[in-house]
Order: C-alpha cells, then structure tokens, then sequence
C-alpha cells in the first residue's frame, strides 16, 4: 500500500507520471498532509485538473477509510487511461476504491453537486483546471464551499508568468470568499516548465496554525510577512 509520504519524496514514482510539480511543492504538500494525519483532521481530498495523476495518485494515497478521493477533469481519453493505469500500478486496490472520477468541467458542477460527490467535508482540495480568470474564480469557490474546519485549498500557478490573469482571478476569489485566508505564497523552482508556484489558503480559523507549519518546513528559506487579499501572508525569497 503507497503511503502519500513515500510519493511526495524525491525519486519516488511522482518522477515517473507526466505533470507539473516543483520540489518545493511537493515538500508544501507532503507537511500539510503529515499534520492532517498527525491531528486527525478527517475529510474528503479533491483535485480540479488531475491531469495523468502527477499529484492525484499521491492525494489518494493519503486518503483513509470512508474518505473519498474526488478527481474532476474533462478527460480526454488517453488522459483519463494514463491516469488509471497509475493507480493500478501504484495503488492498492483499497486505495483506488477510495477513487471518485468526475468527467466534467467543473464550471459545470454547482455547489450542490460538489457535496454530494464530496460526500464529506473536504480538508484538501488541490486546483489546477482550466486557466481563466473566470474558471479559477469559480473552481476556488467551488473548493471553499464544503470545506472542513483545519481544510487547505491549494491553488497551482499563482504569479504564473504565462497565466497572469490566474492570478487575478485567484485574489478577486479571496476577497469575497468568507471561510478561507491565503497563508502562503510557495514559489517555484527552476525551469517555468517544471512547475509554477502555488498558493495556499486556509480555512480561516485555521490560519495560524498553518503559518507556524510552513514556516517550519522551509526555514531554510528566507521568508517575508506580506499583505494578499487582506490578509498576512507568508511569502519566501526565490534564490533560483
């Protein structure tokens, strides 16, 4: 049975699935996980934009019993088969139980359906769909509306050099959401093409709490407290 541990490691079988992740994404995810486990922060996990399962594989790697692992995509077909044949090969059959396929656009789905196809609470959510200003917007509100007390929305490609209007579809989301904060700003690493920078935001109550945690696993950064969206947020010095 994979232990989402192991998949958020260096040389692991991340490196070996088609996708967009920065080793420092993968260390932002792999803590975040490590103290939902630790604290017992029970809920579904979801991702808008699975893509061939780069992260999916390991979210669902980290879901226990009676938690659902959401993926919504349009999938195209050689996507949604290169995807499952990553499960099959990594996965358990337990685990991939636990496995909840959703063929849509998410701007589709409305909040209603979120829950019932989340079942649970979400505690984290990753976002990754479609690159609008208007589908960020929308998929981050979506995240946000069946979230449990300690969930993370993770937001991918914050600051996107080719995407700038993902960003401003991500802050307008914030500024009207009530329940979620941005707490840190996890910039990329390297080459644009390997990654791009993630945003994550917590539920509110949540906060600091989340703040400690990142500042924790990457002091060897050089951080900065920022504003964003009304909010104090964490930001880090990129040395690349």
């Amino acid at each position: 049975m994979l232990e989402s541990r192991e998949w958020f490691s260096a040389g692991s079988g991340i490196d070996r699935v088609q996708g967009f992740i920065t080793p420092r994404s993968v260390r932002a995810i792999r803590c975040i996980l490590d103290h939902q486990e630790k604290t017992q922060i029970l809920g579904s996990i979801a991702e808008i934009g699975t893509f061939r399962g780069k992260t999916f594989v390991g979210l669902a790697a980290a879901a226990r019993d009676g938690e659902r692992v959401v993926g919504v995509d349009i999938f195209p077909e050689d996507v949604q088969q290169s995807l499952l044949r990553s499960a099959a090969e990594f996965l358990s059959e337990e685990q991939r139980k636990r496995i909840v396929l959703v063929k849509r656009d998410s701007s589709t789905l409305d909040y209603y359906e979120w829950s019932k196809i989340l079942g649970e609470k979400a505690r984290f959510v990753h976002v990754d769909g479609n690159h609008t200003i208007t589908a960020v917007r929308y998929d981050i509100m979506l995240s946000a509306s069946h979230l449990c007390v300690g969930g993370i929305v993770l937001i991918d490609d914050f600051l996107h050099d080719w995407y700038p209007d993902v960003t401003e579809g991500i802050i307008d989301a914030l500024k009207i959401i009530p329940n979620i904060v941005p707490v840190a700003v996890i910039p990329r690493s390297g080459n644009l093409m390997n990654g791009g920078t993630k945003l994550i935001c917590s539920e509110r109550s949540s906060a600091d709490l989340y703040s400690k945690l990142i500042l924790s696993e990457f002091s060897d950064m050089r951080p900065r407290g920022i504003s964003l969206a009304g909010s104090n947020v964490i930001s880090f010095m990129n040395m690349d």
